[in-house]
Order: structure tokens, then sequence, then C-alpha cells
């Protein structure tokens, strides 16, 4: 089952409603046929990795060459595009099967801060975690900064995203026209299509003002739950 985002215009303000819904065949969505086994899977989507190295919370660790699946990344202000990224082999693939909605916005390059972390949620060392332990300590999880795309346009989380009021859910409230907008769009379609268990965006909390953490939790299926 694919997905895709429809983009209503509030006819007085202007302003931008992002919906999710169910779009049959829609081409911008993950490909949903690829093997279950995550090398496998890996393999299927065309990525070059090597396993490991071996790191502490990290389940099955690779190392994946960069583009994946086309796409290129580097970590935010860095002068060049990584060369290689490091994390559990789930979360790789989730950025295989992110690229056909993120390419089908004419995205070449992604910019982030990071996948693994060995921490546990709000700072401190696991396992001795009162909050828990951060998705990052599993490298099952990866914060997007910025989107770049063919023509040459950056969309900064932190300088494009306008925080919607606390009454509105991400993907119903209005957004502005713009980058605002193609955040919000990209963000929700990439929810709808259930590439990420839990994502948070700047609404969740200061903290989240500069990225969206996107996340493989178990067993959890929200966009964000408001701080």
């Amino acid at each position: 089952m694919r997905w895709f985002v429809i983009v209503l215009l509030a006819a007085c303000s202007g302003e931008v409603a992002v919906t999710s819904g169910d779009a049959g065949d829609d081409a911008s969505g993950p490909v949903t046929d690829a093997p279950a086994d995550c090398k496998a899977a890996l393999a299927f989507y065309g990525v070059t990795f090597t396993e490991g190295p071996t790191s502490p919370g990290v389940d099955d660790p690779v190392t994946a060459q960069i583009p994946i699946a086309g796409l290129s990344f580097r970590v935010l202000g860095g002068a060049n595009p990584r060369e290689k990224l490091f994390g559990d082999c789930s979360i790789v693939r989730s950025l295989a099967e992110a690229a056909p909605i993120l390419k089908a916005r004419d995205i070449v390059e992604v910019s982030d801060l990071g996948v693994y972390n060995y921490r546990c949620i709000g700072g401190g060392t696991p396992p001795n975690c009162p909050n828990g332990i951060s998705q990052h300590a599993y490298a099952k999880a990866i914060d997007l900064a910025g989107f770049t795309t063919a023509a040459g346009d950056f969309f900064s989380v932190n300088d494009d995203w306008v925080i919607d009021p606390d009454a509105e859910e991400t993907c119903m409230a209005p957004a502005e026209p713009g980058k605002d907008q193609f955040l919000h769009e990209l963000i929700c379609a990439l929810k709808a299509a259930k590439v990420w268990n839990i994502v948070l965006t700047p609404n969740y909390n200061a903290d989240h003002r500069n990225h969206f953490h996107v996340d493989l939790t178990p067993d959890s299926d929200f966009i964000e739950l408001r701080h």
C-alpha cells in the first residue's frame, strides 16, 4: 500500500493544511516488496555496505556507503558530503525506503545531525536512564536538519519550519505557503508512508527546534506528542 499527501488551500488565509491519505500506486511512496531480511533489503535497494563495526547498543551494525538509494547525506554545515554512514541496518534500510518520497520532491541531499549516540533520553549514559534509552543509542534514529533540491534550494528545519499552534495536529495544521509548506508536506508524507515509527518535529519542544527526529521505536506510531 502506498500513501500520498493532499494539499488543501485555505480559501481566506492563503495557508496550507496538510493531510494524508491512501494513494494506491502513487510513485512517490516507498517500495514495499523488498526482502524481509534487512541486509538482503539493502542489497535490493542497491545500498553498498559493510557489516560492523560492533558498537554498544547496536544489534545489527552496518556502515553504508553514500549515496544511499541515490541520495547524498552530509552533516549539517559540513564542507563535504558524507562518504559513509554508520547505523543499525534497520535505520539504513529506512533511508533507502524514504528515498522515493524525497526524490519525488526533487531532493538530492539530506543534511543531518547524526545517527549513533550512546546516550539516555535527556542525557546520561546507559543503562542508568531515568527517562529511557534514546533510540540513537541503538543507532535506530536519525536527526534530519535540512534538504537540498537539484535546483540548489535548501530547506532548513530550523529556519523555515513555522511552529504550529498547540491545538493543531502537525499534519492537519495550516502551513505557511513556501518552504514551511514544503517541510510539512514532506514529513507528513514520510510518516504516512510508515517509513519511521516516531517523528518529532520542532512542535515537540525546544530541543527539536532545528531538526526532525525520526526513529524506529518498536510498537510506537505517532508523529509527535507535545512535550
